[in-house]
């Protein structure tokens, strides 16, 4: 009976952790998702993130009970014609080096290893374009007052402008905008564009002094819709300071070509 059970957890353990690794490899960055409210099938990044965590344990211990009891297959797997004892066996020997070659080419970016982990990086990136990016780290968990005064808006402009767009009527400057994006069922991208909207005058004003996490990997073209930028006068802003770019390129890429950090590009659109 033991066995079995050792088994069939093993078994099951492994299809859910499987499924909630292909999760993680396609769920967008921490910022973006909760920034964004992510779900699939109704759970949340941190559900999926919990769920990984103790059912892949769930595994691992139902797998290290699965050897005990199977100790001497797995000794005689290791066992020449002779029956003597041979630690590297030839199954033994291809293991290991299909193990450190995963493990070293990983770390050196080698071929396949890089093309797996560059399409999860691309799936991820392209998050950002269809949720947004937030203007700082956990901004949805940010008072409306707090968040307006970061971002350089009129916070009583602003919950005039997310009532009139018909956002809760119980909202005021102490609401969370995560809160506030709950009474229409709609992302925090949604309410900043709300206040955006109304809040008139130079958009690159609102640029925080600090670029969000994550920014050398955004494109040039998301970090403008993130902000409200108009695309034209980023690209006129950058080339007035001689910083060659195209919509497409990433904040990073813009730096290497033109010998900047990702730091030094952002603070060239903000700077008048």
């Amino acid at each position: 009976m033991l066995r079995k059970i050792t088994s069939l957890t093993s078994f099951l353990s492994f299809i859910v952790t499987l499924i909630t690794s292909v999760v993680l490899y396609i769920i967008p960055q921490g910022r973006v998702a909760y920034w964004a409210n992510w779900h699939l099938m109704g759970l949340s990044k941190d559900q999926w993130d919990d769920i990984h965590i103790t059912v892949g344990t769930l595994f691992v211990v139902a797998l290290l009970l699965h050897i005990w009891l199977n100790w001497k297959p797995i000794m005689a797997y290791m066992k020449n014609r002779a029956r003597e004892l041979v630690v590297l066996t030839p199954a033994m020997v291809v293991s290991v080096v299909l193990t450190l070659f995963v493990t070293v080419g990983t770390l050196f970016d080698l071929p396949p290893m890089k093309q797996l982990l560059d399409v999860s990086a691309s799936i991820k990136d392209d998050a950002v374009n269809t949720y947004g990016n937030p203007p700082y780290g956990h901004a949805e968990l940010s008072p409306l007052k707090k968040f307006c005064g970061f971002l350089g808006y009129d916070a009583d402009k602003a919950l005039a402008a997310l009532k009139a767009a018909g956002y809760g009527p119980d909202i005021s400057l102490n609401s969370r905008i995560k809160d506030i994006a709950a009474t229409k069922g709609v992302s925090p991208q949604m309410v900043l564009n709300a206040i955006r909207g109304d809040q008139g005058g130079d958009p690159f004003l609102s640029l925080p002094a600090n670029p969000p996490e994550g920014t050398g990997r955004l494109k040039l073209t998301d970090l403008a819709k993130s902000f409200g930028l108009p695309m034209d006068k980023v690209l006129s802003r950058l080339a007035a300071k001689s910083i060659q770019a195209d919509e497409t390129m990433t904040m990073k890429e813009i730096g290497n070509k033109n010998g900047l950090s990702p730091k030094e590009v952002y603070g060239a659109l903000r700077a008048e």
